[in-house]
């Protein structure tokens, strides 16, 4: 199984946590995100995987946040692909209980790949 192949089952999974939390944001399936957000995640995923501690759900988010920022997203109340909108680009400490909690669970599936592979 090829790097690409492993971001794609663990964006799959978390976006699957976010129905069936019924979270206020799901993003679209893997398949349909542009190259430069598929080239963004599978090199998040590559280094949170060589690394002996993964982030805290804050340090994750803030490079989260770095890395939309730089593919041209900013701040907006609704999370629009076509206008590049969304309100997760705030401090972790300015994001709901639920946002935060899907940071943590982005970082528990990275967790139990890892310990899979």
């Amino acid at each position: 199984m090829n790097i690409e192949e492993v971001a794609s089952i663990i964006y799959e999974a978390a976006r699957l946590e976010a129905i069936w939390s019924k979270r206020s944001i799901v993003p679209e399936k893997w398949e349909d995100r542009d190259d430069r957000f598929k080239k963004q995640m599978v090199e998040v995923v590559s280094s949170y995987l060589s690394m002996d501690q993964l982030p805290t759900p804050e340090e994750a988010h803030d490079s989260w946040m770095k890395s939309y920022l730089a593919m041209g997203w900013k701040y907006g109340k609704k999370r629009d692909v076509t206008k590049k909108t969304h309100p997760d680009l705030v401090p972790f400490k300015d994001l709901p209980k639920d946002e935060q909690d899907k940071d943590a669970i982005f970082l528990a599936l990275v967790w139990l790949v890892k310990h899979l592979l």
